[in-house]
């Protein structure tokens, strides 16, 4: 009885000695997952939705300037032609919850359009036209979810408004006199109103 013992006790002691020159698994784990990651220098995403800053798709990036503030760029395609914008971003509690945006986006147009509108005499044919490039200033507020550790997911909405009031569009027939109607058709189809998006942002 003696002699089990003492193989149970030298057992033990060799047990203990072996655990505390050894790292326990779980222990490294727990110590990897509260790994403080460094914080991102930009992120690089894509975005899209109505009025969205980049159009229906593109890429943008951000680049962070302090923990509440990055200054963001990107290029997509919209139903005006190409578009590009500048913004600025304001998070007031950091860089993973609600955020204010502002900036400024240009459409490039698109030449040599033939839509079917409809005339002042009630007729309706087919018009060939130039959408001009026309500038938007644009403010948003948006909320941004944690992806993996540094990543975002986000949603936004907010109002565009679009600089030209006239000459966003130029008949090739200037003889043709578009009705009240194809006027607002074309209004509405300017840039401009309603905001809402969503993207997607992986820190670099």
């Amino acid at each position: 009885m003696k002699k089990l013992m003492m193989i149970v006790t030298a057992c033990l002691l060799v047990a203990s000695s072996y655990a505390q020159s050894n790292t326990n698994p779980f222990m490294e784990y727990q110590n990897k997952a509260s790994t403080s990651f460094p914080a991102p220098t930009a992120y690089l995403g894509f975005s899209t939705g109505i009025n969205n800053m980049i159009g229906i798709l593109g890429p943008q990036l951000d680049v962070v300037l302090s923990e509440k503030f990055t200054v963001g760029a990107g290029i997509g395609l919209s139903t005006w032609g190409s578009k590009w914008a500048l913004n600025l971003k304001f998070y007031p509690k950091g860089s993973y919850q609600f955020y204010l945006k502002g900036g400024y986006s240009q459409n490039s147009g698109i030449e040599d359009v033939e839509l079917e509108m409809e005339l002042t005499s009630g007729k309706k044919e087919k018009v060939l036209m130039d959408l001009n490039p026309v500038g938007n200033i644009f403010f948003a507020g948006g909320y941004a979810w944690k992806l993996g550790q540094r990543n975002k997911f986000f949603i936004e909405a907010g109002h565009s408004i679009c600089l030209q009031n006239t000459d966003y569009y130029r008949l090739h027939n200037q003889n043709i006199k578009l009705s009240s109607t194809s006027k607002n058709v074309l209004h509405v189809m300017r840039p401009g109103g309603l905001i809402i998006a969503l993207g997607m942002s992986f820190a670099l």
